[in-house]
């Protein structure tokens, strides 16, 4: 899944049958799964701090932002 797909997600704009797909692909025992859902995580909050939507933060967003920056520079 790429970005776009994820973006169309949060912005209610992606058809009833890709949005199928997309909730298989982030079941837990997907390949691949727990990268999604951060992904999904990252751009939700990233969508709610461009549009002014103030949440409290409990160091989940920092727990996130360390795990793909981990994640990042794990690969080769």
């Amino acid at each position: 899944m790429n970005d776009e797909i994820l973006s169309a997600f949060l912005d209610d704009e992606l058809p009833p049958e890709r949005v199928a797909a997309l909730l298989v692909a982030l079941q837990h025992d997907a390949p691949g799964s727990a990268e999604l859902r951060d992904r999904l995580t990252v751009m939700q909050l990233i969508k709610d701090a461009v549009g002014g939507v103030e949440a409290p933060d409990d160091g989940f967003t920092l727990r996130i932002l360390a795990r793909l920056r981990a994640e990042r520079s794990a690969r080769p």
